[in-house]
């Protein structure tokens, strides 16, 4: 089973009906002592970095979340902002910190022109970077965004896949080791997110955490 957590800062029902979609089993987790047994944890999220950070650390997920990822290995997937918070900071309205859990900073992006939208909402292709769990074929695939900002990796070996905006190539995929992260919503990308959602859970069963 995979323990969900809910901030109350996103539409958590989609997120739940795509795992329902390809059949494995969530529970929804709104306090930290309910992550006691979990085996692999989901960290979704839209909005504003301050205020989910804020919440995680006021209802005391911020510390069992980096014992159970850095000290008990429980893989952790972030979704959207969910990604972002793994990171040691944003520069979102102020310099905030984050997680820790990957190095790297979470930046505004930056239009090359007038095309490019921020917020980025619609579809993008994202380009594998390495051998990674979240795309075992290394194919690139289309999916759904929406964001203004995107997490810069300090290290380039975190980075899971690309994608291109402005004149950048933008990280929108991270994985170091057993902490991953998507910057697009799997949950609203079709069969693409699906697969990816598939891909995450064939890893973890083959970890036998599910």
């Amino acid at each position: 089973m995979l323990h969900v957590i809910d901030l109350e800062n996103c539409n958590l029902a989609s997120v739940l009906r795509a795992f329902d979609r390809i059949g494995v089993a969530t529970t929804t987790v709104g306090e930290p002592a309910r992550l006691a047994d979990a085996k692999a944890i989901v960290l979704p999220g839209v909005g504003a970095f301050a205020a989910s950070m804020g919440k995680l650390d006021e209802r005391g997920f911020s510390p069992v979340l980096r014992d159970l990822v850095q000290r008990d290995g429980v893989p952790l997937l972030g979704i959207c902002l969910g990604m972002q918070l793994l990171g040691d900071a944003s520069e979102e309205h102020g310099i905030h910190a984050g997680l820790g859990l990957v190095p790297g900073t979470v930046k505004r992006l930056r239009p090359a022109s007038r095309a490019d939208k921020i917020p980025h909402v619609g579809w993008a292709d994202a380009v594998p970077a390495k051998e990674s769990y979240l795309f075992p074929e290394q194919t690139v695939s289309s999916f759904y965004f929406d964001h203004s900002y995107h997490f810069d990796c300090d290290d380039s070996p975190d980075i899971a896949a690309r994608a291109r905006f402005g004149n950048e190539e933008i990280t929108v995929a991270i994985q170091r080791g057993h902490v991953a992260g998507v910057q697009f919503h799997p949950e609203k990308s079709q069969d693409a997110g699906l697969d990816l959602l598939s891909a995450h859970l064939h890893w973890l069963r083959g970890k036998g955490r599910l």
